[in-house]
């Protein structure tokens, strides 16, 4: 930032700086890193990671390494016999378990694990931030404001959510895939960088089927800039989605060989959708290739290949017309999906979070219409008008999507970063005009210290965060949840003898992680069974919870007084087991188990 403000009023400074660019972006995004380590200092040295993800997916790299099958992501510990049925994919295992077998043999198995915890989530950080920074460079013609925008990168609500230490779960590397999306697809794109772009789509749906909206959304903008531009562009179209056919049937056949062919998922690539992709590709080739002469004609042609591969995606796969989420229950949709925060609208999200939450891509939207309205050009220090158009769609796209999807959110709050920097271009020449220098300066930094990207969330919090704190027993109950399941914690379960967990659905990933028990269920939505047995066992009454645990044969029960599902569940259910428990008022049928050492949690094991 004060780099930034030198390079606008001290061009002597400035011409005796000349760091090579690569230098400087390596140093930046070190620096970044060295800041996202510093800020979560106190999660590496607890062992705290972000969310249960995190932790299913380093039993996943675990089992992998232990000889579990490359094209088995099933987890055998969760709703044993049949297992645990993930859609995940094993590629993103491959980083972790790499760093896992380098460090090992110097540091030992534990610490090899905290050290990829650290070092993966980190790399994705740093192949973000070039990202970033080159898109930046490519809309802004300006390499100080380049190297701003990766240092921005390291704080930005977005990064803290997705790519932080200790948090390897995929949502960080489907955003570098967006982002390789967003930078290959501005400006005119050729058909090769269209097929690079339309890969990334392919890697960020392989990892998870959400990117299909951004995919959808990205080649709709393609179509609908050749059918009312020059016709020169219409091999950028077909280009990208063979790229998203190929891509999908390469990444496809590496995740599960040459099984699966025969099945349909509504939640991850499958046949139906590389059928789809690939009459795609040839629909919008073929229209290409005839070219129409108008506009409407152009449109015609493009609505015409996708309601082909709408009727064609209706008939193939009805079952999937509701969503990946359409299998669940009335049961679990109520009690698990509706409580899982971040995948619900920003409208339902508490005030404070959900205007941290966009505010800054709308910020950044603002900042790409400032440009274009300026009528910015390259000859004028910035992109061209056609990529910073093609910019703000896409990323009032990505906005859109994270109103929809929380979680979506953290990809629109990095993709800003460079419409932020527009207002900044945009606004130093007009705060240079003070004659003050101290003033000048002053309001410089001011300027930029707005548009940091954490302002907004920050100021969204002091602003809209709740008047009263939460009182010391609410304060207190929230503390022992988070001790309660932390692994250290967790671990002093060893002492039992290996057995079979019910659980809350979010506190299966610490139990096998820490420990070699096993656990009845985990919220994973393609388990619908093993869910509504977890959660009819805690929101039932004594008989129906005995009926449910003996049928699975549970070994012990154990419960977290300020676990947030065992909450939920007890305001929801007052008499259920959930609120029995909570309040250490169990049946008879379950005898109370002292672990020495264990805090907050209470085990039982069942009797008879």
């Amino acid at each position: 930032m004060a780099a930034t403000v030198a390079a606008a009023y001290r061009p002597m400074i400035r011409s005796r700086l000349r760091i090579p660019y690569g230098i400087a972006m390596a140093g930046v995004i070190l620096l970044g890193a060295l800041l996202l380590g510093l800020f979560f200092v106190h999660d590496i040295a607890t062992w705290r990671f972000g969310d249960p993800d995190d932790l299913m997916r380093l039993q996943e790299v675990r089992d992998w390494m232990a000889g579990q099958s490359w094209f088995d992501v099933s987890q055998h510990r969760i709703n044993p016999p049949v297992g645990l049925a993930m859609h995940w994919s094993r590629l993103l295992d491959v980083p972790l378990a790499t760093v896992i077998l380098l460090v090992r043999p110097f540091a030992g198995q534990t610490e090899a694990e905290l050290w990829a915890s650290i070092l993966v989530p980190l790399a994705t950080f740093a192949v973000m931030a070039l990202l970033v920074a080159t898109l930046a460079r490519r809309l802004l013609a300006n390499d100080r404001l380049a190297l701003v925008a990766a240092f921005f990168c390291a704080l930005d609500i977005g990064m803290f959510s997705i790519a932080r230490p200790m948090r390897i779960d995929h949502h960080g590397w489907q955003a570098a895939c967006g982002l390789g999306m967003v930078l290959t697809l501005i400006a005119r794109p050729t058909a090769r960088r269209a097929a690079i772009g339309g890969l990334c789509a392919a890697f960020w749906m392989h990892i998870s089927l959400e990117g299909i909206v951004f995919t959808a959304g990205c080649g709709a903008w393609l179509g609908l800039r050749w059918a009312f531009t020059s016709g020169h562009e219409r091999w950028a179209l077909p280009a990208y989605l063979g790229g998203v056919a190929l891509g999908s049937l390469g990444f496809f056949l590496i995740g599960h060989g040459g099984a699966l062919f025969d099945r349909t998922a509504c939640d991850a690539i499958s046949p139906v959708h590389m059928t789809i992709f690939a009459l795609a590709t040839l629909g919008t080739g073929l229209a290409a290739w005839r070219n129409p002469a108008t506009p409407m004609l152009r449109v015609a042609s493009l609505g015409m290949t996708a309601l082909l591969c709408g009727a064609t995606y209706k008939l193939w796969a009805p079952q999937c017309a509701g969503g990946p989420f359409a299998a669940l229950t009335p049961l679990t949709y109520r009690f698990w999906y509706l409580t899982v925060a971040e995948g619900l609208p920003v409208w339902k999200q508490p005030a404070a979070t959900a205007i941290g939450w966009v505010a800054f891509p709308c910020i950044g939207i603002v900042g790409g219409l400032v440009a274009l309205r300026a009528g910015s050009s390259s000859n004028s220090g910035s992109g061209s008008r056609g990529a910073i158009l093609d910019y703000v769609v896409l990323l009032a796209l990505a906005t859109v999507m994270g109103a929809v999807v929380s979680r979506a959110s953290g990809f629109a709050n990095i993709v800003a970063v460079p419409g932020a920097l527009m207002l900044i271009q945009a606004g130093l020449p007009i705060v240079s005009r003070v004659r003050s220098m101290p003033v000048r300066v002053l309001a410089s930094a001011g300027l930029v210290l707005l548009l940091v990207p954490l302002t907004p969330a920050i100021a969204a919090l002091l602003l809209f965060a709740p008047r009263h704190p939460p009182s010391l027993a609410a304060r207190t109950l929230a503390q022992t949840g988070v001790g309660c399941i932390a692994l250290d914690n967790v671990a002093r379960l060893r002492a039992l003898p290996p057995g079979l967990f019910m659980t809350t659905l979010d506190s299966s990933e610490a139990l096998i992680v820490a420990t070699a028990h096993r656990a009845v269920g985990a919220g994973y939505h393609r388990n619908v069974a093993s869910m509504e047995d977890t959660i009819r066992f805690f929101i039932g009454d004594d008989a129906a919870a005995q009926v449910i645990v003996r049928r699975d044969g549970a070994n012990y029960v154990f419960v977290c007084p300020g676990d947030g599902d065992a909450m939920k569940w007890a305001k929801a259910s007052p008499y259920g087991l959930a609120a029995r428990l909570t309040a250490g008022d169990a049946p008879v049928w379950l005898r109370p188990v002292q672990v020495p050492g264990l805090r907050f949690m209470r085990v039982y094991a069942v009797t008879g």
